[in-house]
């Protein structure tokens, strides 16, 4: 199970994805045949190109935007943390839900008469949420689920690239799908990690037992590239771990989730005031990265994202 995610600012624009909201995008086209993708280990097959786009989550909403589908979004959800380069395109886009979490019910997207549903969350395919992707099928809605969040994945910013690419066979838009993925790998490539490795801890908010993302989870995917090792390698997936492990542990960088629910800069002030782990490295040291929440997601936003994470455990 995934995380609920708020995002805040950004930390440094992504530079050379997509267009700008002033820029004119190329028109999808028809495909000349039924396109099929595979998504979360499941196949599904797109007769043509979908007319009526939700997306769910903000870095789903990133996605579609910079594949220049502005034209076929039919509605989005909890879209003021944006990225600058798209905010111009949010224009007149119905927005169905002003929060991501929870997740908008089913009733609530079905309301924009979708027939496909882009999203950066697995919670939005909960029970509560839109529900069993397969149902949603059947009701002639097919879904897309950005890959490093599919349930049971072992998350990398590859999968990123294979996002882009089947979205971009679906419409037809396979041209701009490729700038997207040269432009992002570019970033990402041009990251050196911090040598040697660091001990790191990715705290996500918690008091009396903290919260972490596991290590099949992006966070730490995007740790490992920029230098760090990650001191719970066997929680595989979000969830909590103790305070006394983590100062047996002693991680010397901590990476703090800046989330609207526990802010960054409180949750800093508070693990500096808890005495339990004082004398942790990170702590005693003050070594904290903070990174907006939606940046450590599924998306275009990985390149800034791991960016950060070097600069911060260089310092």
């Amino acid at each position: 199970m995934k995380k609920p995610i708020f995002a805040l600012a950004a930390v440094v624009l992504l530079a050379g994805c997509g267009t700008s909201g002033t820029e004119a995008a190329p028109a999808p086209s028809a495909a000349s045949g039924p396109v099929e993708v595979s998504n979360c280990g499941t196949v599904y097959t797109y007769a043509k190109p979908p007319e009526r786009i939700v997306t769910s989550s903000t870095v789903a909403t990133e996605v579609v935007l910079a594949l220049g589908l502005k034209d076929r979004m039919a509605g989005t959800v909890a879209a003021n943390d944006i990225m600058e380069r798209y905010a111009a395109d949010l224009t007149g886009i119905k927005v169905i839900s002003e929060s991501a979490f929870p997740p908008p019910s089913k009733e609530v997207v079905y309301s924009a008469n979708p027939d496909l549903v882009v999203s950066g969350y697995p919670d939005d395919y909960g029970p509560k949420a839109l529900g069993d992707r397969a149902v949603l099928r059947k009701e002639g809605v097919n879904s897309h689920l950005l890959s490093a969040s599919c349930p049971g994945a072992t998350a990398t910013v590859e999968q990123t690239y294979d996002d882009l690419r089947a979205l971009g066979r679906i419409f037809g838009v396979q041209t701009k799908a490729e700038e997207l993925v040269t432009a992002l790998k570019a970033e990402v490539d041009a990251v050196t990690p911090v040598t040697p490795a660091l001990r790191v801890f990715d705290y996500a908010g918690g008091k009396d037992k903290p919260l972490t993302s596991g290590a099949n989870t992006l966070v730490y995917d995007l740790a490992r590239r920029a230098g760090g090792e990650n001191i719970f390698p066997e929680t595989r997936e979000f969830g909590q771990v103790s305070w006394e492990e983590l100062v047996k542990r002693d991680p010397q960088v901590i990476i703090v989730e800046d989330q609207a629910f526990e802010p960054a800069d409180e949750a800093i002030e508070w693990m500096r005031s808890y005495a339990p782990i004082k004398d942790v490295t990170a702590v005693r040291e003050n070594r904290f990265v903070v990174i907006p929440v939606n940046d450590l997601q599924p998306g275009l936003r990985s390149g800034r994202a791991l960016k950060a994470l070097a600069e911060g455990f260089a310092r």
